[in-house]
Parts: C-alpha cells; sequence; structure tokens
C-alpha cells in the first residue's frame, strides 16, 4: 500500500503537537510496511514581500492554484493508494484534497481541531469558550481577526476551510482523534455518520533507558504545554494556591506563553513554584517521568489531549478537567477528573500529595491504558483497518 500524506506544518517558533502526531504517524506507518510519501508545505518558508507577491498569495491561501498542480504531478509520479490529508491551512487549501479526488485517488482526512466551523479551530476567544461561528455563520472568526490576529487572514482562512468543508462532507472519510470530536463533527460540523471514524493519536513509550520509577516517590506536579489560558493556567494558579499543600511538594511549569508572567508572580511568593521555560521534548519526557502526577487543567474542548496521553505512557497519574478528548484519555483508574471548578482542582491536589497509594496504583493503570489505546501499534493498526475499509468501498 502506497500513503501520500499531506500536511501544512505549523511554524517552529511553536511547539506543534500536531506536527509530531503526522511525523509519528508516518514512521509508524513505514514501520508497518506502508509505503509513505510525504507532501508538506511549511509555513516558515513563507516570504512574500512585495505587493504583487501578497496579493497572489492572499489568492493562493482560498484556493491554491500552484498546490493543486503540484499535487496532481505527485499523484502521477507516484500513483498512491490513498491521499491523507491533515492541516491544510494556510498553504496548501481546499485545492489539495479535491485534485486528489478527481485523480480517483480516495481522501482519508485526519481532523485535528474545529477549524472547519471555528477559523481558530479552538472555539475559545478572549478567555472563554466561543461557539458564535456556525454553519453559514462565520462572520465572527473574520470580525475578531481570530486567525494570526489579522482580519484578511481570516478572512482566507475562513473561505479556504469552507470550501474544504463542503467537499468533505460529500468525499472524504474523517478520522477524528476523539469520540468528543467526532461528535462534534456529526453535530455543528454537519457530517454523516457514515464518513466519520475515531482513530486517537498514537504516542511512543519512553526509550529503555529512561527510568520510570513509582510516581509516588515523587513529590513534584507537572505542566507542560503553553502557557495561556485555554491551557488552564489562571485555573491552575487558582488552585494551587487554594490547595492544603505541604512545603515539600513543588509545582514544575515547562512551556512559553502570553501568561507566563503569572506564573513568575506566583513563583516569587511560593518557592514551591518553578517556571523552567521551553525545553527540549527529551527533556519534557525526562521530568515527566520523574513527576508525582502530571497537571493538564485545559479550559477548553481539547481535540485529543497529547500532554496526557504522554503522562500515561510515563505510567504517571493525570490530574485533568476532562474537557473534550481528555475525559476519554484520562480514566478514573488513572487519574483524575475534576472539571473547572477551582475549588474542586485545589482538592484534588491536596488528595494526590498524600495519597500515596492510589498515586501507585493509577501510574501502574496508566501505563497499561497507554499499551492498549495510545500506543504505536494500536493506533496504526486502527489506521490500517480505516485504510482497507475506505480502498474495499471505492
Amino acid at each position: 500500500m502506497r500513503v501520500l500524506v499531506v500536511h501544512n506544518r505549523y511554524s517552529s517558533q511553536k511547539p506543534s503537537g500536531e506536527n509530531l502526531a503526522v511525523r509519528d504517524e508516518m514512521a509508524w506507518l513505514q514501520e508497518a510496511g506502508v509505503e509513505v510519501v510525504p507532501h508538506e508545505a511549511d509555513n516558515d518558508k513563507v516570504f512574500a514581500t512585495t505587493p504583487r507577491q501578497k496579493l497572489r498569495q492572499a489568492g493562493e491561501a482560498v484556493w491554491s492554484v500552484s498546490e493543486n498542480r503540484r499535487l496532481e504531478r505527485a499523484i502521477r509520479r507516484n500513483a498512491p493508494d490513498i491521499v491523507h490529508v491533515h492541516n491544510l491551512f494556510p498553504l496548501l487549501s481546499a485545492s489539495v484534497p479535491w485534485r486528489a479526488l478527481r485523480e480517483d485517488v480516495p481522501v482519508v482526512w485526519t481532523v485535528h481541531n474545529h477549524r472547519v466551523r471555528c477559523v481558530i479551530g479552538t472555539h475559545f476567544r478572549d478567555g472563554q469558550p466561543c461557539h458564535q461561528c456556525r454553519a453559514g455563520w462565520r462572520l465572527p472568526g473574520i470580525v475578531h481577526s481570530c486567525y494570526g490576529d489579522s482580519r484578511l487572514a481570516s478572512t482566507l482562512v475562513t473561505l479556504s476551510s469552507s470550501l474544504f468543508g463542503a467537499i468533505a462532507r460529500r468525499r472524504v472519510t474523517a478520522l477524528t482523534i476523539s469520540d468528543a470530536l467526532r461528535d462534534w463533527l456529526l453535530g455543528p460540523g454537519g457530517f454523516r455518520p457514515e464518513r466519520v471514524v475515531t482513530k486517537y493519536n498514537g504516542v511512543a513509550a519512553p526509550p529503555p533507558e529512561l527510568t520510570l520509577a513509582d510516581p509516588a516517590a515523587s513529590r513534584t506536579f507537572l505542566f507542560a504545554g503553553v502557557v495561556s489560558e485555554h491551557k488552564g493556567i489562571p485555573l491552575l494558579l487558582d488552585a494551587w494556591q487554594r490547595a492544603d499543600l505541604p512545603g515539600d511538594v513543588e509545582l514544575q511549569v515547562i512551556g512559553e506563553g502570553p501568561l507566563v508572567g503569572e506564573v513568575e508572580a506566583l513563583a516569587t511568593r511560593d518557592p514551591r513554584v518553578r517556571w523552567l521555560g521551553q525545553l527540549p521534548a527529551t527533556e519534557v519526557q525526562a521530568r515527566m517521568a520523574t513527576a508525582r502526577a502530571v497537571v493538564v487543567p485545559s479550559t477548553w474542548q481539547e481535540p485529543f489531549g497529547r500532554v496526557a496521553a504522554e503522562a500515561l505512557a510515563c505510567g504517571r497519574p493525570v490530574v485533568t478537567t476532562g474537557n473534550g478528548g481528555l475525559r476519554e484519555i484520562v480514566t478514573e483508574a488513572t487519574g483524575w477528573v475534576t472539571g473547572t471548578d477551582p475549588a474542586a482542582l485545589a482538592e484534588v491536589l491536596t488528595t494526590v500529595a498524600g495519597a500515596d497509594s492510589e498515586v501507585s496504583l493509577r501510574g501502574k493503570a496508566a501505563a497499561r491504558r497507554h499499551e492498549t489505546e495510545f500506543s504505536p501499534e494500536a493506533t496504526t493498526r486502527t489506521l490500517l483497518g480505516v485504510y482497507e475499509q475506505v480502498l474495499a468501498a471505492t
């Protein structure tokens, strides 16, 4: 089987779980014997300087004639059995899957976010959930400059993603990375059930040389991600101050973002709080492997929740709000689900700090859940099954 994988890579200036998911999935498909042909565009290579170049780039963001032709050449050169689409925006556009379908190649699309209805893909704006954009009415995302803080960019990506949604609803098989995202796609997304399948993102197990001690032996709570409102930093800091915690516990915050100043301000008052900045992925994993618990306090509807799955892979229990796909990743056996009430989160942090036996048990269950649901073997097996079904239907 030969699969042409299409992805518009996000900027390397900002860590992207989606970039990692696509990279890993391609590698695991190759290990499973699939011939993978990458077909990518890169946001780091956008260099429009003259007015004419900018005008052309604006038009291409809605419907890219050049990318349409590039995909046509790639299909005729490689003769793929399937075209697997991930992110298309802003460089590839809806013209890419349209060309694949015109060439009679079936298209599978991994749905990583809510962009076919919300231009920024998060349904989150100004510190709270936002659902103003809906089918047939996406003007609010443009008015509020939700994409790139630019009204023009928001207009272009809204048009392009709307075109893609219209194509995908009729002729594309959608793979949602959680049941929560599947429910959304079948509701506000407007897709038919027979065209939507849940396939979780895979997360690799830690390397053999990384020692995974009993989480109960640690006194560290770990947050890793964008230091922002939608990732729950205000909620976490509020709950930390409310919690009745002993002096030997520590909260480590890994990541960059607009609310770093709030973390640093609390750290000056509470020596148990440390902001570590952005760290390489290997060091994040090493710190995760020595944590007592990983806290994922997202206040938006997470499509999946990669950090939570990475924590399970390291045998760490997870404390989470359970928003979106997080409730599927973290069960009562593998962590604690608190909702977005800071008092409830504070109570759980207090409990986890003192419940050694529960922390240990849930850490062991976390590793088992990763192996059965989120390991490369489990997720690649599911993906290959989808490919086989799609090919059988053509």
